[in-house]
């Protein structure tokens, strides 16, 4: 099945999600090309990985018609290797589509793309760097530099500072990326929950190509996409490690190995008796195996409590030893040899998240406007507020223009979608009030 990443890849530079300054310099770098030859020849685009730089640059000369010569990280990059395919096709020539080289006052310009050029080490690269330089020096064609890391290629070379145009792309917004991810979806014939989108958005941390591989992931065999469908992805992404230790902890029976299992574990006691509690019942089929590893599981709680409350972190070791030992001692009867899964708890709080930073953001404004603490006006001032919010059309327009509310922050108190009529009806509301189009009062309703 064809990688939608890569079938998905921005056409074109006005596709290119986020980065819009980014996008400009890139775009008027080549604007020169197209009649004379820019003062830098070459640009560097900087950035995460899987943010949209080799797309830029892609799109780039789809845009203007120019063809293409990619290098990537897994060619040979020595000297030689970059004399022949780069400077030769640099200095002199073009191509056809048919592949024929093509001499540049025969007509058109070529881009070459060097991907990952910061990974330009070691033994094989000798005098890659230097003659990369040497080509942005003489090139008659345009050049882009792709790179995660600018300090590790111009470390090696501070002559690319001077030579090379520097455009960093920075991480999209959760927005972005879901506004991405709904097309791809749309495009595919997927339907999504907004949750899912919201969760994979974040989940992504700005990394397009990942939300991408991870949507595509979850989308296999299905024409609809849920909440309950994400736990997928969590039991994927983490670590052999974690997998290892429940096999010790749930199936060995032997309180030595479950203990020594969690000696090397990257997960603190926290995190690993959710894992444990999630796998117990699916693991412990006999009622009483599954009470006694409950009791375990339980006694393991109480000290992280105690951890919690006093911060000992000494009585980790206490946890560890219950919910460990403790757990794989409980087991007489046999395993049920089941399919591990990651904490349902994890997955629940990490979609809420954006549900949380919303109610945050909309309690901030509401304690600034009534004078009082987010506490109070979570616990006193917000159930009446969302009464009101949800059964008068007056009170939710002048409150939103008032408290300054964002889509997020209407829906969350409407108990809609962001996208929803109902919410793009109330921000129309409130911003005619803003521009002086209406005279509502918050209980215009009742007034003569």
């Amino acid at each position: 099945m064809l990688d939608w990443a890569e079938k998905h890849r921005p056409k074109s530079l006005r596709e290119v999600a986020g980065n819009p300054a980014a996008v400009r310099q890139l775009e008027a770098w080549a604007k020169v090309w197209e009649t004379g030859r820019p003062k830098k020849r070459a640009v560097v685009l900087v950035g995460d990985p899987g943010i949209g730089k080799t797309s830029a640059a892609l799109a780039l000369a789809a845009d203007f018609g120019w063809g293409l010569i990619e290098m990537n990280a897994s060619d040979k990059r020595n000297k030689a290797a970059v004399h022949e395919v780069a400077t030769r096709g640099a200095l002199y020539e073009t191509f056809t589509d048919d592949g024929e080289f093509l001499r540049r006052r025969d007509g058109g310009l070529k881009l070459i793309i060097l991907d990952e050029a910061d990974n330009l080490f070691g033994r094989e690269d000798y005098g890659g760097i230097g003659a990369i330089a040497e080509t942005i020096r003489k090139t008659g064609q345009p050049i882009v530099l792709v790179v995660n890391d600018y300090y590790e290629l111009t470390r090696r070379s501070s002559a690319l500072k001077r030579l090379a145009l520097k455009i960093v792309f920075r991480r999209p917004r959760h927005a972005t990326v879901a506004r991405v991810l709904r097309g791809v979806a749309a495009a595919e014939g997927i339907r999504l929950d907004e949750e899912v989108l919201t969760y994979l958005a974040e989940r992504s941390g700005g990394d397009l190509r990942s939300a991408i591989n991870d949507l595509q992931a979850l989308a296999a065999g299905r024409e609809v996409v849920r909440e309950e469908d994400l736990l997928a992805l969590g039991y994927r992404d983490e670590h052999t490690e974690v997998f290892q230790a429940l096999e010790a902890i749930l199936r060995s029976g032997d309180l030595d190995a479950a203990r020594k299992s969690t000696f090397t574990l990257d997960e603190d006691p926290e995190r690993l008796i959710l894992w444990i509690d999630e796998n117990l019942p699916r693991e412990y089929w006999n009622p009483e195996d599954l009470d006694r590893g409950i009791h375990a599981l339980a006694r393991a709680d109480e000290f992280l409590g105690r951890v919690r409350r006093s911060q000992r972190y000494a009585l980790w070791k206490y946890a560890s030893d219950w919910m460990t030992g403790g757990v794989a001692v409980a087991r007489e009867g046999s395993s049920a040899g089941s399919q591990y899964r990651f904490p349902l708890w994890l997955v629940k709080m990490s979609r809420s998240r954006y549900r949380r930073a919303t109610a945050d953001s909309l309690l901030g404004k509401m304690g600034d406007a009534y004078h009082v603490s987010r506490r109070r006006a979570r616990l006193t001032v917000l159930p009446m507020f969302a009464h009101l919010f949800q059964t008068e059309e007056p009170f939710r327009f002048f409150q939103t223009a008032r408290l300054d509310l964002g889509a997020r922050e209407v829906a969350y108190v409407l108990g809609q979608k962001q996208d929803s009529k109902a919410v793009r009806r109330i921000l129309e509301g409130a911003e005619s009030l803003r521009r002086g189009e209406s005279t509502v009062t918050p209980f215009s309703r009742f007034e003569s």
